[in-house]
């Protein structure tokens, strides 16, 4: 295949992000707390997941709307663009999607077999984790920050790990 033919071909593989139009936006919640989303005179779907394109470093603007197999239907710059209920909507399952409880000391943390088994205290109760091969499993936002990945794809935040109590340090000494 020529060159010029190709890269046509690749780029149509590429996800396309369409810039939604605000007016034809409707979305609500139904009884069971999944987010429904209808463009008028075009296309609605049953079960729609919001996301941030970029969670940590502008998590205010361009918002992803995905469909039920996760693939992209489009995007608005900004929850502000949104009419007060559907912004509502769309805040709501972004708090959902986005809650990361912080982790205010280790308990506890063991690893057989490649598994990390770990025992927080969180700033919303004390929580049981496993997670995979704990290198992989952490995130260095820097400055002491990082975030944890579980199995199940829950995540944790530590503000900074340096701060935590000496115990805590030692757990995470081996890895960070």
């Amino acid at each position: 295949m020529q060159g010029s033919a190709a890269l046509r071909l690749d780029l149509a593989r590429e996800p396309h992000y369409e810039a939604l139009d605000l007016k034809s936006l409707r979305l609500m919640q139904d009884g069971s707390g999944r987010l429904r989303l209808l463009i008028e005179n075009d296309r609605s779907y049953l079960d729609v997941k919001v996301v941030r394109a970029f969670p940590f470093s502008d998590p205010a603007h361009f918002i992803v709307f995905r469909d039920g197999r996760d693939k992209v239907i489009g995007h608005i710059d900004s929850l502000e663009v949104l009419e007060p209920e559907t912004r509502e909507a769309v805040a709501e399952s972004l708090r959902r999607h986005y809650f990361i409880p912080t982790i205010e000391r280790v308990l506890s943390l063991r690893e057989e077999f490649g598994v990390v088994y770990i025992e927080v205290a969180t700033d919303h109760g004390q929580r049981e984790f496993v997670a995979k091969g704990l290198r992989d499993a952490i995130v260095d936002l820097g400055d002491g920050e990082l975030l944890i990945a579980d199995v199940d794809g829950n995540r944790y935040r530590i503000a900074d790990w340096r701060k935590l109590n000496v115990a805590s340090r030692r757990f995470l000494d081996r890895v960070v």
